[in-house]
This record gives structure tokens, C-alpha cells and sequence, in this order.
């Protein structure tokens, strides 16, 4: 994650030059993968009707005196419980959001410093909605750091380093920059690691399918425009 305070400036970037062709990124269409609604969950069956698929999850210690979000504690717990209710399949995905990645304390000093609830989800399929990252290049892009709210990043408070996400693109296939909402579905990697003394991407998500909706940043003032107030923060691009 060597790029990491780079990308969180959004400074203006000039696109790469000798880039692969960019698959273009259309509204409510999958990058590569199958058609979504762009749910912020899969629906899934009650717990009386879908036995819990992980029966060890269950009973997962999950501690509402960690979150260090805006999220009620017991609200917390309450949705993570909910969330590994699926069975974190490609047909059931476990849906995830930034709470659950990064609503609690990071403590680098410990050897394993992943809650339970966030070890729980190693190899498994997720989904998940965000907004794209990039490190550098706003063309051929083939991996970005998927992100709450652009609002957020540009306007507001950094995401912490437990709040980013790194998605990898569908096959490396690589696209176009956009600031609409991304839904994406694919086996997460949960990894604490640390290179010439910085710490690396600790989730990184192999998409199957990525697909672009709307504009929906939750951070974002009503009525808000990207491409007029996103302009200084993003390259000069067409939008």
C-alpha cells in the first residue's frame, strides 16, 4: 500500500500514457460478471429457515466496547451476526460494508489484530458497495481501493487503514474511472503484512463481478454534483 497517502490526497493526476484499452465502465452494467440490483445485501432466508451455514460463527465473540465508528455498539453487533447469517458463497455472498471492515480499533502492535468476526471471512465470497480509489492512473485500471464515501475522502476525515477495501478487477480486465456507486462480489483476503515498514492492504477482494449504479455517496450534501464538485479533487477527464 506503498501509494496509500497518495490516493487519499485525490490530488489532479495526469493519466497514464500507453495504457491497455479501458473496458468502459455504463451505468447499471456489469464491468465483468453477472447482473445485480445493487442491494446493500443479498437477500438471504430467516435464520428458521436458512440453519446457520457456518455453525461456529454463531457463537463468534464480537466486543461493542471496540467500535470506534458512529455506529451504535449493539446496532454493531446486530448486523455482523446478520451478515454471517449467508453462507459466503458466489449465489449467497456475505454483505459486507465499512463497519464491519473497520469499525473497530486497529492495533498494529499484536500479532493478529483482526477481530474474530473479520478472520471469520478469510476465502469467503462477499459483497459489498463503494466508491473507487484509484492509486495513480484513472485509465486501465485494474485495481483501486474501494471506499466509503468520495464526499469522505475529499472533504471529510481519511478512511482508516482497516476501512479500505483493494479490489482487483474481474480477470484483470482493466476500465474506466467513475465516481457512481460500485457493487462488488468476490472472495475476499483478509492478511496483516508489512513491506520496508508499511503496512500493506489488509483486505483484498478478487472480484467476479463489479457493477456500476448511480451516484449514492452517503457522505454526500443533497443536491450534490461530482462532476462539478469533485473538479480539483479528480483529474481533468470526461465524464
Amino acid at each position: 500500500m506503498k501509494s496509500f497517502f497518495v490516493a487519499l490526497l485525490l490530488a489532479p493526476l495526469l493519466t497514464a500514457c500507453g495504457d491497455p484499452e479501458p473496458v468502459p465502465v455504463e451505468n447499471d452494467q456489469a464491468v465483468v460478471g453477472a447482473e445485480s440490483e445493487l442491494d446493500p445485501a443479498v437477500d438471504g432466508q430467516s435464520q428458521e429457515e436458512n440453519p446457520h451455514p457456518h455453525p461456529e460463527w454463531a457463537t463468534l465473540e464480537i466486543d461493542p466496547e471496540s467500535v470506534v465508528s458512529q455506529i451504535e455498539p449493539q446496532e454493531f453487533v446486530r448486523n455482523i451476526r446478520e451478515a454471517l447469517m449467508h453462507h459466503g458463497t458466489l449465489d449467497d455472498p456475505i454483505p459486507i460494508d465499512t463497519d464491519f471492515l473497520g469499525g473497530w480499533e486497529f492495533d498494529e502492535t499484536k500479532a493478529d489484530p483482526f477481530p474474530p468476526h473479520v478472520n471469520a471471512i478469510k476465502g469467503q465470497y462477499i459483497i459489498v458497495k463503494g466508491f473507487m480509489l484509484p492509486d495513480v492512473d484513472f485509465e486501465g485500471i485494474t485495481n483501486f481501493h474501494l471506499v466509503r464515501s468520495l464526499w469522505g475522502c475529499c472533504f471529510g476525515a481519511p478512511p482508516r487503514l482497516n476501512e479500505l477495501l483493494r479490489v482487483f478487477t474481474p480477470d484483470g480486465e482493466p476500465i474506466r474511472y467513475t465516481f457512481n456507486t460500485l457493487e462488488v462480489i468476490g472472495k475476499v483476503d483478509v492478511v496483516f503484512e508489512t513491506e520496508d515498514g508499511l503496512i500493506n492492504d489488509l483486505y483484498r477482494l478478487h472480484a467476479e463481478s463489479l457493477i456500476e449504479g448511480e451516484f449514492d455517496d452517503p457522505l454526500a450534501p443533497e443536491g450534490a454534483n461530482p462532476e462539478q464538485d469533485l473538479q480539483g479533487f479528480l483529474p481533468e477527464m470526461e465524464f
